[in-house]
């Protein structure tokens, strides 16, 4: 071969491959390398809304089956083992209006565990990640999920009942996200409920890592935790104008007004939190 032309080619061949290299570095750092399958875009739609409603069902009957205890508990109503001190509450056949009926047969059989020996731990990790991943479906699904979201937010923060490494900042951009999402939504205000718990968990990993984060950016989260909750409190005033509440059930209704008021207290032993912290960090800054 002509030296010349090996040298074109192999100076375009380099050129190309630092190019594409270039290239490739900028797609991932914008995450557009990232494959997000969505199909028939039911992902954060009205209809994923409602299957996400649906898919809770199924996760509350995988739940139940993984942490019931040993077979001296198993119960032939429903065909699970219920832990020590669970009473006729924990029993899924207990919750069934008409057990004899086609549905209520069909709930007992797809639930039931025939086997009344306690599950193994390895079982019970499988068991538990089956759960973990169809709340991470579940909030795929619908972000503005208050029960998907919190619940898959237990499983990637507390170790004894997650299947993965804790990863705080993950945690945080989960969170963050699910902000972000939630606050779109400028008629329910149901999701600024779910944006309202998402602040909250992020400032309570803040507390627990205090040593990662400054004063300045607890605050900075309390103020939007603040924004979240006042945006529930209008919204709600305009459903009640428009007469939008009565339409929701009392059982729902009810729901919101308790994930306010625990919201509202957690913003108030937040304000106490930072302020007890902001009084120990003068105190450190002031021996020096």
């Amino acid at each position: 071969m002509n030296p010349r032309t090996l040298v074109i080619t192999s100076a375009l061949a380099v050129a190309g491959v630092s190019l594409w290299s270039y290239g490739a570095s900028k797609l991932v750092a914008s995450g557009d390398f990232d494959f997000r399958p969505n199909p028939l875009g039911i992902k954060e739609s009205p209809y994923g809304q409602v299957v996400a409603l649906a898919v809770q069902g199924g996760i509350d009957s995988d739940w139940h089956g993984v942490e019931s205890a040993g077979g001296e508990h198993f119960c032939p109503d429903c065909g699970h083992n219920h832990g020590d001190g669970e009473g006729d509450e924990a029993c899924s056949a207990k919750h069934i209006d008409d057990p004899n009926s086609f549905i209520g047969r069909l709930e007992t059989a797809v639930t039931e565990r025939t086997n009344s020996r306690s599950a193994t731990p390895g079982h019970k990790f499988y068991l538990r990640r089956q759960v973990e991943d169809r709340l991470k479906f579940a909030y795929l699904l619908d972000p503005a999920n208050y029960a998907n979201y919190n619940a898959y937010h237990l499983f990637l923060t507390e170790p004894s009942v997650g299947t993965r490494p804790v990863l705080t900042d993950k945690v945080i951009e989960l969170a963050r996200m699910t902000v972000t999402y939630c606050l779109k939504e400028d008629s329910d205000p149901r999701p600024a409920l779910t944006a309202a718990s998402a602040s909250a968990n992020i400032l309570e990993l803040m507390f627990l890592h205090k040593d990662e984060f400054t004063i300045e950016q607890m605050r900075g989260q309390l103020e939007m935790l603040d924004y979240t909750l006042s945006k529930n409190r209008v919204l709600t005033s305009r459903w009640k104008e428009s007469g939008d509440l009565e339409r929701i059930s009392k059982a729902r209704l009810t729901e919101m007004e308790g994930r306010l008021t625990f919201l509202s207290k957690v913003q108030e032993a937040s304000v106490k939190t930072i302020e007890r912290l902001s009084g120990t960090s003068s105190q450190i800054s002031s021996k020096f």
